[in-house]
């Protein structure tokens, strides 16, 4: 049945929640199946189940790797001990400063606030995120989420603003409208990069893969990924490194955020879905998202989701890769 919005409205007075939902123009005339067009994870449950028994990189050690030689691939004989031991200790910091802002009638200092409240659209004095995209009436979700994620970190790393093919990273790299899974679009993003969106550009049907005849001299790869499932990892990997890829549950309610801090209140599960995660707020205990469903929704295109919301923090990862270079270079 179509999204109920008024309904929404009143389970968010009841519950108390923090967000404003609206009618949105488009979504809250489809039914869930089309709703479901809109997302596009498929999980492989063979792969995370493989992600929960791996022992994830030690986070201090991942910093320091990419503070000193990111281009490189990340191996332990890259990172010194030194520098491993310096970041442990900014990384305690960060984890005092979470837990002095429980107490009541703390005044924190700008420079722990930093660590407390992180949006990489202002972050080392510049916006490292790029604009807002539309993946339509495709289940092209993963593409958008971690291309997104990649034009970030080429941003970070070289303040090079890069418009990236997304149909070129889900068409070429395995995946299709119907779904993908963000390992399968990291894989490709390592081993062989992604060009530029007017090399291979995006429309919302299953397309072959059809790149130009420029594509490696123009496409990004990283060199390195990792995954989090620790949430104190992923607030120290977002603040100190760069943006992740994120996976969560999509509900009715979702498709009628406005604005504020989503928490399901109303609607049955539609969905997996997948975006870029640019930042977190610690002060309302949120996760900042960049979301591939164009600037008609949300916050401009983005929004904000609570800690632990819809098994953001319980069943999924947080996927991140750095060392990002010219393909072959």
């Amino acid at each position: 049945m179509p999204v109920d919005t008024k309904a929404i409205q009143d389970a968010i007075r009841e519950k108390k929640a923090k967000w404003v939902a609206k009618p949105h123009p488009v979504f809250s005339q489809l039914n869930d199946e089309q709703l479901k067009h809109r997302l596009g994870v498929i999980p492989d449950e063979a792969r995370l189940k493989a992600l929960h028994a791996h022992p994830a990189p030690e986070i201090a050690k991942v910093i320091a790797h990419f503070e000193s030689a990111p281009g490189k691939h990340f191996e332990k004989e890259n990172v010194s001990k030194e520098a491993v031991s310096a970041v442990a200790d900014r990384l305690r910091l960060g984890l005092q400063a979470v837990e002095t802002l429980k107490k009541p009638g703390i005044i924190v200092s700008p420079t722990v606030q930093f660590l407390l409240q992180v949006d990489w659209r202002n972050r080392k004095g510049r916006d490292n995120v790029t604009p807002i995209e539309d993946q339509g009436d495709c289940g092209s979700c993963v593409a958008f989420g971690c291309t997104a994620m990649l034009e970030s970190m080429v941003l970070v790393e070289h303040v090079l603003p890069l418009d990236l093919s997304e149909a070129e990273l889900l068409f070429c790299g395995g995946g299709s409208c119907g779904g993908w899974w963000p390992d399968s679009a990291v894989s490709y993003i390592k081993s062989k990069g992604v060009s530029l969106a007017s090399c291979f550009p995006y429309q919302d049907h299953n397309m072959p893969c059809n790149t130009c005849s420029e594509r490696d001299g123009e496409a990004i790869q990283a060199v390195n990924n990792v995954v989090y499932f620790d949430v104190g990892d992923r607030r120290s990997y977002l603040c100190s490194i760069g943006p992740m890829a994120a996976v969560f549950e999509v509900y009715q309610d979702f498709y009628s955020y406005a604005s504020g801090v989503y928490s399901h209140v109303w609607g049955s599960f539609v969905g997996l879905h997948c975006v870029e995660v640019i930042g977190f707020d610690d002060y309302e205990n949120t996760w900042i998202c960049k979301n591939s469903w164009g600037t008609g929704f949300g916050e401009g295109g983005f929004f904000c989701i609570g800690y632990g919301q819809c098994n953001i923090d319980a069943a999924y990862p947080f996927w991140g890769v750095y060392g990002t270079r010219w393909y072959g270079t």
